[in-house]
């Protein structure tokens, strides 16, 4: 009696390729939102430096 091994851990093998690309998609998702959040914490640094800025005109304007 034979017992066929040929494709034995061919499962494990597909499963191991399939969390593979699930890790790396994960990974390409968390970059682009990282990236985003990045942007964003530039854009509110220049926000806030221009609301600074004009608060200091308006406070030596009162004086």
């Amino acid at each position: 009696m034979a017992v066929d091994n040929v494709g034995g851990n061919g499962g494990a093998a597909g499963a191991q390729q399939t969390g593979d690309a699930g890790f790396q998609n994960q990974m390409a998702e968390f970059e682009r939102v990282s990236q985003k959040v990045q942007a964003q914490a530039v854009a509110m640094r220049r926000i806030t430096t221009e609301l600074s800025s004009e608060k200091k005109v308006a406070d030596e304007r009162v004086q």
